[in-house]
């Protein structure tokens, strides 16, 4: 994106509308002695460079030949000039197809000065020199090759004034943010914050690690949650973070069709994943760690990952930033020997539609030993070829064929039917017994009970009149509330986000919906 020629003109009280000067020359008028091709026909454009009185004093664009003419006329009246006024343009000329958004403010703050200057010595009308010479013509030529090379410019052009003058980038709209979303970090914000950051967005930064949604970050923060979406907005809109799902051991993940073309035949990029999910290089734990503990980039961006402060950890597999080799990064399985890439290529390959990552642990533990599961997995959803298999209730309308009327179907491959809810808990359940690394220290998968083939049995509590009431999971939620989320639409983060609830406790109270009800992954 650059200025392609910028121009002066004026209206002639003797010939009307004319361009005085031009850089670069012939970019506009051609002299008579040169055959020099001009980028728009100056007559066919006149009327909206020195436009009518009404029109003067607001931003014109105009599209011709493939360039936009962007200006902003002057009206100055006064008894001091011809006719009583003086009408006056700066215009850039910038290619059609380009973003001209950031230069709106430069032809309206360049007119807004020149306007000043003719009303306090009457710089434009007073300069009687030669087309393409004098001040106006250099102020012109520098503007121009500074915005061009340095996007911004300081011309003095007296001791009272001068023009200063900043291109910004514009970005696209960020996507919109919802409660179920999780922020991610691809900078390191404490590296720009200070103390006149706006206070929600310093309550909410600690909280921003790539493990709690925003509904979350605002409790924790004790932060209005629309005000915390618009700092998460803010934050979006700058590319300072990433919006990723909520992990789940329940979860679904898949490879993409980049899987082959990305960390599959991209060694800097094994080796970049291998480090970032090396438990021996985990960050500190949130008394110690840094809000960006767990960002990285998704480019080969100097700040990623972010092993820079491993936990201080027994493991001989721990060794200081500075001694790192290409031999130290894999890491460990449970027998102690080093991965390779190809080894990290079949884990991800491993994952597919219908496999829980439980089950994929499960199945992999030996691999996986000293590998955080959180970051393995968010690593390939940044690099992209990674997705999340979501899933979906749609409420049929029928009536429930059996005790238990939820169905699971796995769209796109035609299978479905209509499963014991439990059955199907129990499937996607796997006792682990073991503990994982955690981003943030230990944690431990408890082993889930079966489903029992019938009614599942909650532990009674005493009632007010001293006889026991059952107490099951949701029993809060009634259906004209829940009826909402089923239309297929909702995926489960956003239900159990916004009704406070876990994905076990949903499943049970889908239940005990009066009807068929599907789970529907895609």
């Amino acid at each position: 994106m650059s200025i392609k020629a910028i121009f002066y003109s004026k209206f002639d009280t003797q010939e009307g509308p004319k361009v005085i000067h031009q850089v670069p020359e012939d970019s506009i008028i051609p002299n008579t002695s040169s055959n020099a091709t001009t980028f728009v026909n100056f007559p066919d454009i006149s009327f909206f460079v020195i436009p009518r009185q009404e029109l003067c004093g607001n931003l014109i664009q105009v599209c011709k030949e493939g360039y936009r003419i962007l200006s902003y006329p002057i009206c100055i009246k006064s008894p001091y000039y011809d006719r009583n006024e003086f009408i006056f343009n700066f215009c850039l000329v910038l290619a059609e197809d380009e973003p001209f958004s950031s230069y709106k403010t430069v032809v309206k703050k360049l007119a807004t000065l020149m306007r000043g200057l003719e009303e306090q010595s009457h710089f434009l009308s007073a300069d009687l020199s030669q087309p393409n010479t004098g001040k106006v013509y250099s102020l012109c030529e520098v503007l121009m090759e500074d915005l061009n090379n340095y996007c911004e410019c300081m011309i003095p052009i007296d001791s009272l004034n001068t023009l200063n003058i900043k291109l910004f980038p514009t970005y696209a709209p960020p996507p919109p943010v919802k409660a179920w979303h999780v922020p991610l970090f691809t900078i390191r914000p404490e590296t720009l914050m200070d103390e006149n950051w706006d206070l929600t967005m310093q309550r909410i930064l600690p909280y921003i690690n790539g493990v709690s949604s925003v509904k979350k970050i605002a409790y924790l923060a004790d932060a209005d949650y629309s005000l915390t979406k618009r700092c998460i907005k803010h934050l979006l809109y700058y590319n300072t973070l990433l919006l990723l799902d909520i992990f789940s051991f329940t979860a679904i993940y898949a490879p993409t069709a980049e899987f082959g073309r990305t960390i599959a035949y991209d060694p800097p990029m094994q080796r970049e994943c291998a480090r970032y999910v090396n438990t021996a290089f985990a960050p500190a734990p949130p008394a110690a760690a840094s809000s960006t503990a767990g960002s990285f980039s998704t480019t080969n961006n100097p700040n990623a990952p972010d092993p820079d402060h491993p936990s201080s950890t027994s493991d001989p597999h721990h060794h200081h930033p500075d001694l790192l080799t290409t031999s130290t990064i894999w890491p460990l399985t449970s027998s102690h020997t080093p991965l390779s890439g190809v080894s990290l290529i079949e884990l991800y390959a491993s994952l597919r539609q219908g496999q829980s990552v439980r089950e994929w642990y499960s199945a992999h533990t030996d691999e996986l030993a000293h590998i955080d599961v959180r970051r393995f997995i968010t690593f390939g959803v940044i690099k992209g070829f990674l997705y999340r298999v979501h899933k979906y209730a749609f409420a049929t309308g029928h009536a429930r064929p059996s005790r238990y009327a939820v169905g699971v179907v796995a769209a796109g491959n035609g299978l479905g039917g209509n499963l014991d809810v439990a059955s199907a808990a129990a499937a996607s359940s796997v006792a682990l017994g073991r503990s994982m690394s955690s981003e943030f220290g230990e944690f431990s998968e408890e082993d889930e009970e079966d489903g029992d083939e019938g009614e599942e049995e909650f532990e009674g509590v005493d009632g007010e009149d001293g006889e026991e009431a059952a107490v099951r999971p949701g029993d809060g939620i009634d259906d004209e509330v829940l009826g909402r989320y089923l239309d297929g639409q909702c995926c489960f983060d956003q239900i159990c986000t916004e009704l406070e609830i876990g994905e076990k406790d949903l499943l049970a109270r889908i239940k005990r919906w009066p009807g068929e009800v599907q789970i529907i992954h895609r």
